[in-house]
């Protein structure tokens, strides 16, 4: 229990600093959700269908970032509410969470199934969020994020694509060609 504790600790203080509300305009601040049919959620005909197995990609300014494996805390999702997911998605992890949080990586809280669109904070239920590694305090915003999920009892898989804002500057950052397919935690109740 101590440790399911600690976990779910570390994920809000992701979650707290992902979307921060900054956007210029009211309009870019709702969220719409829709329901995808079947072929649009799947995540990539080369999926993995182990629990234990994940992976993900996507390019964010440009630049690879993608990851394999979980240790049932990063790279794996969590019911965190009724059809509700959290998930983080790292290249590194070592199953210390202090370490995972500091190692930087993608926060997604979103609707476990069907497609997204993620716009600012109106809509507090979902956030999306990225950290550059060891710089927990410069989180990325989401200012747009399309993301599709089609979740079974075991795996979540799913796309994503869009704009981060980096909040030093407020340069828009593109994600492109974001994919993932990871288990359900062992730690979830799903």
């Amino acid at each position: 229990m101590k440790h399911l504790s600690i976990i779910i600790l570390s994920i809000f203080s992701l979650i707290i600093y992902s979307c921060g509300g900054h956007n210029s305009s009211p309009a870019s601040n709702t969220a719409d959700t829709t329901t995808a049919n079947a072929a649009n959620a799947s995540a990539s005909s080369n999926t993995t269908s182990s629990t234990g197995d994940a992976s993900f990609s996507c390019k964010i300014d440009g630049k690879d970032f993608s990851g394999k494996g979980t240790d049932q805390i990063v790279n794996a999702a969590t019911v965190h509410a009724p059809g509700i997911i959290y998930f983080s998605l790292s290249p590194n992890f070592s199953g210390d969470p202090g370490a995972d949080m500091r190692a930087g990586g993608l926060g997604f809280e979103v609707p476990d199934k069907g497609t997204t669109v993620i716009r600012g904070v109106e809509d507090p239920r979902y956030s999306i969020g990225y950290n550059l590694p060891n710089d927990l305090t410069n989180t990325y915003r989401c200012k747009e994020m399309t993301i599709t999920i089609n979740s079974s009892g075991t795996r979540v898989t799913g796309t994503f694509s869009g704009i981060l804002i980096e909040p030093k500057t407020d340069r828009e950052v593109p994600v492109t060609n974001g994919k993932f397919d990871i288990p359900y935690s062992t730690y979830s109740k799903n």
